[in-house]
């Protein structure tokens, strides 16, 4: 999964949750509204119970308790809008009583603004209102969408500037991997090269050893080509072919049969026989990918004898090929980092090999790389599944 992917999902999970989150406070609030105006009809009706009623000691005590309830402020005031008394208001009382009335009758004006005043007829002659406001854990409930907003925001800008670095520094690690991989391309036919130069001017009196010689010249010659032409693939659209698979595989292995001695390694190179094995694949990137395969199997055996095996088995959909070598294995914390852009355990490895031959498997292909299996000092396996070539196809 690409960063973006990444990056675009955590940003949709955000979103959705600040949504049902502001929902939900918008509902409870609602709620707590509602329970509000209901305690406020409540007071209405003890206050006309208690002038109506002649046995006041009991709607007393009943007034006293719907009051003692109100968690929200409210102002009972006269038809003037002179206030009478008032619950859950904050007053300054070391104020003169002018000014305290002043900062009362504003406060009723803003209620009003608010909600309606709710109507207190007492008699025929007496009208009272009542007016009230939100409490405290309606303001808070109203703050909390204005602070999941921001919250939410920074964690979009967080999750932005977090992937943006990903992606940057995944990037330079693959344009480090990139130089460092096209150098190792490079590298091996040119050491090759040097090699048999060397080895040319000691058969000046040998042409049939000089024939052989530029015979493999020719050949690193020619990978220096398919090099350039492997990197100008990378990126634009491919074109496959039906190709044998194991032959592709031999082809990779006689290139590195002749190369061994060189390196002072005697390590047997051997492919299952499958030769009517065919899946469309661009040979010069799938090529590339044994390469790499090969290469790391060749470096993972660090003893003079050695055997990498490639096996080929037809499945019904795909074609499966298992690289496996006798070297060294992968140690467990490395496991899950091998395909990493710029992570090798090599002191002057790329870090890039094993990027672009999943690429090239999984991307160009429609295929799959995978390590199944390593331990360490016995060996490891690749596994390769490519869709199967059909007739239909053809």
């Amino acid at each position: 999964m690409s960063s973006t992917t990444l990056k675009g999902g955590f940003i949709l999970i955000a979103v959705i949750g600040a949504i049902v989150v502001f929902a939900f406070t918008q509902q409870l609030i609602s709620k707590v509204r509602e329970q509000q105006r209901q305690k406020v009809d409540l007071w209405v009706k003890s206050l006309k119970m208690l002038v109506d009623t002649e046995n006041t000691s009991e709607i007393s005590f009943l007034f006293t308790e719907i009051v003692s309830v109100i968690d929200f402020p409210a102002i009972l005031s006269d038809s003037a809008m002179t206030p009478l008394t008032w619950r859950n208001v904050k007053l300054d009382t070391t104020l003169p009583y002018s000014a305290q009335m002043q900062y009362l009758r504003k406060l009723i004006a803003e209620m009003d603004e608010q909600y309606p005043p709710v109507e207190v007829r007492l008699n025929s002659h007496t009208v009272q209102y009542v007016h009230y406001g939100d409490s405290d854990l309606v303001k808070a409930l109203q703050i909390a969408p204005v602070l999941l907003g921001i919250g939410v925001g920074m964690f979009i800008l967080i999750a932005y500037l977090t992937f943006s670095y990903i992606r940057r520094t995944e990037t330079s690690s693959i344009w480090v991997g990139m130089a460092k991989e096209t150098a190792h391309q490079l590298g091996t036919p040119l050491s090759s090269l040097m090699g048999w130069i060397e080895l040319l001017k000691h058969a000046s009196d040998n042409p049939e050893r000089q024939a052989q010689i530029i015979f493999e010249m020719q050949t690193d010659v020619n990978r220096l080509n398919r090099v350039a032409t492997r990197f100008s693939k990378i990126g634009s659209k491919v074109t496959v072919s039906p190709e044998c698979v194991a032959e592709v595989i031999n082809s990779v292995f006689d290139y590195y049969r002749t190369r061994l001695p060189q390196m002072g390694k005697n390590i047997s190179l051997e492919v299952s026989d499958a030769s009517d094995v065919r899946v469309p694949m661009n040979r010069e990137l799938m090529e590339w990918v044994f390469e790499n395969l090969t290469k790391n199997s060749i470096d993972a055996i660090e003893r003079q004898q050695g055997r990498i095996q490639a096996r080929i088995t037809a499945e019904d959909r795909y074609v499966v090929i298992d690289l496996s070598d006798d070297g060294k294995g992968i140690e467990a914390q490395y496991r899950a980092e091998i395909f990493r852009p710029g992570f090798t355990t090599k002191p002057r490895g790329w870090g890039l090999g094993l990027t672009l031959a999943k690429r090239i498997v999984e991307d160009y292909h429609g295929g799959k790389l995978l390590l199944k299996e390593t331990a360490v000092d016995k060996g490891t396996t690749f596994r390769i599944k490519l869709p199967r070539y059909t007739l239909r196809q053809s």
